[in-house]
């Protein structure tokens, strides 16, 4: 006697379907040299010409597929701070003289070759103040494609300050939990 199994609802197949199978981490240290203004860069440095993109390791399952976020969580190692924060995603690295890339400059794609680069971007969450040690920003139901360089399996991310912030503290870091399909 076949026991009766209950067909699974088209909510349960979509869930299953866009549920997370990897995690990848990056961490990213913030000058912080001074007040965010709204359309910073949040980045390492803020001398002129020396601030960089962060690599964001295997995002796709193959060179040159489509990174499918459905998840991120963030982790800023300042517990004051309330902002939302805007990833820019790239295929390639962007150079200095293609986009803005300091610390506290405000974000511009400079040339064709930095617009070419480009794949996207996500709005995060605003930041919750957790405690002494911490602020958060969970963001698990995100659904973004993009794609990644014909030769990597990865993007490269520039941070930005969406709205003033005015309670970063200097070397505090982002942590970056990418949710990945």
């Amino acid at each position: 006697m076949a026991i009766p199994v209950e067909a699974p609802t088209a909510e349960d197949l979509l869930r299953q379907l866009l549920a997370p199978d990897r995690v990848t981490t990056v961490e990213v240290l913030c000058a912080a040299a001074g007040d965010y203004a709204a359309g910073d860069v949040m980045s390492l440095t803020a001398t002129a010409d020396l601030g960089r993109a962060t690599y964001v390791p295997n995002l796709a399952r193959v060179p040159g597929g489509v990174a499918t976020i459905v998840g991120i969580h963030a982790l800023c190692s300042e517990d004051a701070v309330a902002f939302n924060l805007r990833l820019h995603f790239f295929k390639q690295a962007p150079l200095v003289a293609e986009v803005e890339m300091d610390d506290n400059a405000p974000f511009s794609i400079i040339t064709a070759a930095g617009a070419e680069k480009w794949v996207g971007s996500i709005l995060l969450n605003a930041f919750v103040d957790r405690g002494a040690l911490a602020a958060t920003s969970d963001n698990p139901d995100l659904l973004e494609a993009l794609k990644c360089h014909e030769t990597d399996d990865g993007l490269w991310v520039v941070l930005v300050a969406e709205q003033i912030e005015a309670n970063e503290s200097a070397n505090m870091t982002i942590r970056l939990d990418f949710y990945i399909r």
